[in-house]
């Protein structure tokens, strides 16, 4: 297996990732951190959880100029839990390193704190996109056209999010910096985005799909019973480690928190409209493992690197499939197995089948009483059809009434009279199978009494 000695970098910093634990390389690393050791723009795709994070942290910090009072390296996130995230492996890495500087620009974070640490020209800035427009560009606290470096990580929530007009003002900032762009998943017009800011824009991939090959997906087919009793009822069955439920909406993902707290369980919740104070609360548990289960919005489902996710479970499918790449994506992680449930009935067929055709090789089970079969004949998969039709008496009868009823000449309320006709033919069809059903009653009857008066 491939390793860090491989490549040649500062031998401190390859004493300190090898004090951490980072030894083997992941098969991201081992395509991106020679280009990027090079100074070479890139856009990187890879299954969540393969070490993205590390594939351009150990570039970026074998290139600081330690003597050099200047920002060097602008790390962008989409969310500040991520920021937070990347910050910390950041400073991991920086703790036998006390003269590089980190800095952490995002919301939650208290402005005045951030325009003094900002002032100070920290060496690494990892921020979310408004926070950093705000203090670096608006307030010109400090310039950042010293920047060599600057990374977009889950760069295609960056683009859903609309923040790109702001990353295109920080890039016209910076001097041919080098840009490498991280995602599980790599849309078309993230590639032509990138086409503007630098020339043979390649992906860089590892993996056939957005989630990794430890994960076992399966559809669980509800039958329309509640879905917050199968949550519960879901829990009860495989008693998790530490289950991850998504739900589509901040409402819905509430409505579960609240409705499994009153059942007994001890569950956290994380989605975007809890204020910061209580977000930063729920984290930080969370990261402790205070909780079996956490039910979560799909701000959750993006990059946040919750540790030994044994489960995910998808209350509903989101609206933009490439998410539940994303979902799925919390469990599996760093080599660990993991499964992946999704909730679904006859209602709601097209995204899993959407999914069925991505190639998620996916395991069917049916919820009844409150326990989960095996569905040996999910409603989910295509029956063969019959080749031909039979056509019913009714059919033909209504074929007949329709040609009567119409003429060559296109007369006025054609229609209504084409209706009228053919509501009186089923009229008819019905009266006439109820006389049959009577007449096969009363023959019933007869023959019953005949065969008594035999015996």
């Amino acid at each position: 297996m491939a390793k860090f000695t491989q490549f040649d970098l500062q031998a401190d910093l390859l004493s300190t990732i090898t004090s951490l634990g980072y030894i083997d390389l992941t098969p991201i690393q081992e395509v991106v951190i020679p280009p990027a050791l090079r100074g070479t723009s890139l856009i990187a795709r890879s299954p969540t959880g393969s070490g993205k994070t590390h594939a351009f942290l150990v570039p970026i910090f074998n290139k600081i100029n330690r003597n050099n009072s200047e920002i060097q390296a602008i790390i962008l996130s989409p969310t500040r839990e991520l920021a937070k995230q990347t910050a910390d492996f950041a400073r991991l890495i920086a703790k036998d390193f006390p003269e590089i500087r980190i800095l952490l620009l995002a919301g939650g974070e208290e402005k005045s704190r951030n325009i003094s640490a900002l002032s100070k020209k920290p060496h690494i800035v990892i921020a979310t996109p408004g926070r950093l427009k705000d203090l670096g560009l608006e307030n010109t606290v400090t310039s950042l056209m010293s920047a060599k470096t600057i990374v977009l990580d889950e760069a295609d929530m960056l683009l859903d999010s609309g923040f790109f007009p702001v990353i295109d003002e920080i890039l016209k900032t910076l001097v041919a910096p080098q840009i490498m762009v991280f995602s599980a998943t790599i849309p078309a017009s993230l590639i032509n985005l990138m086409a503007k800011y630098f020339k043979d824009v390649s992906v860089l991939e590892t993996g056939s799909s957005a989630t990794s090959t430890q994960v076992e997906h399966f559809l669980i087919d509800s039958r329309h019973q509640d879905s917050h009793q199968l949550v519960y009822d879901f829990i009860k069955w495989k008693q998790p480690y530490f289950l991850l439920v998504f739900a589509s909406t901040k409402q819905e993902v509430s409505t579960l928190y609240k409705f499994l707290l009153a059942k007994g369980i001890k569950v956290g919740i994380i989605h975007g409209d809890l204020p910061t104070r209580e977000r930063k609360t729920m984290m930080k548990r969370i990261n402790n493992d205070d909780f079996p289960v956490v039910v979560a919005s799909d701000m959750a489902a993006r990059g946040l690197d919750f540790t030994h996710v044994s489960e995910v479970l998808n209350v509903n499918l989101p609206n933009n499939l490439e998410y539940y790449f994303h979902r799925a994506g919390r469990t599996g992680r760093y080599q660990d197995k993991g499964e992946v449930y999704t909730i679904y009935d006859s209602d709601n067929l097209a995204k899993p089948r959407k999914l069925i055709e991505q190639k998620v090789n996916f395991s069917f089970l049916f919820y009844q009483d409150g326990s989960f079969t095996d569905d040996k004949r999910p409603r989910l998969v295509e029956r063969e059809k019959p080749r031909f039709k039979k056509t019913s008496e009714l059919d033909v009868e209504i074929q007949k009434t329709v040609a009567k009823t119409r003429s060559k000449k296109i007369k006025p309320n054609y229609k209504k009279k084409v209706q009228q006709a053919v509501a009186k033919t089923k009229q008819k069809h019905r009266r006439e199978v109820i006389r049959k059903d009577i007449r096969r009653q009363q023959e019933e009857r007869y023959r019953s009494k005949a065969k008594n008066s035999d015996e």
